[in-house]
């Protein structure tokens, strides 16, 4: 009878570890995204910031998304914008053109005069930037650069050569 008995408690034993064992993880939000910033900046980040400045010089405007709707606050997107530009302008000046669809005068200016008093704060000694009603600066991308883009874009090419720019010798060893 002891065989049995002991057999028994060996088995209650076994269940109950693995009954442990297979106990559920704690509680984790799956459908939370990430509070606050990021760890690290992607490597690639830095190839992609000169195009980015490069793009925005060339354009040199703001729109209505930079503003808060129906008022004449910077929204986030506008105040990163304008820090940018003010960035980019600070040694040389130049002008900015705002882009709009908004008919009412008065939320206007004082749009325009809400970007200006922003820059003048960014810009320490304050190259003169004008801001002024009117399209974007660039001339754009005709159809066929568009499409052109569109066939390098879908062009394999290897890691070790993406985003990097190749040193030619002047000797025409190329």
């Amino acid at each position: 009878m002891t065989r049995p008995v002991r057999g028994l408690t060996r088995m209650c034993f076994a269940a109950a570890l693995s009954a442990a064992a297979c106990a559920p993880e704690p509680y984790t939000r799956l459908n939370a995204p990430p509070q606050g910033e990021g760890d690290s900046r992607p490597v690639w980040a830095d190839y992609y910031t000169y195009h980015n400045d490069q793009a925005m010089l060339a354009d040199m405007s703001i729109a209505d998304l930079h503003f808060v709707p129906h008022s004449t606050q910077l929204s986030g997107v506008g105040q990163a914008r304008l820090e940018r530009y003010a960035e980019l302008l600070a040694g040389r000046g130049g002008t900015l053109y705002y882009d709009t669809a908004i008919e009412d005068e008065t939320l206007l200016a004082s749009r325009i005069d809400t970007a200006r008093q922003f820059l003048a704060q960014a810009i320490p000694g304050q190259q003169r930037v004008e801001l002024v009603v009117g399209p974007p600066g660039g001339r754009g991308m005709d159809a066929r650069e568009q499409l052109s883009g569109q066939a390098v874009a879908k062009q394999a090419e290897p890691r070790q050569n993406a985003y990097r720019l190749r040193k030619y010798s002047t000797e025409g060893d190329q």
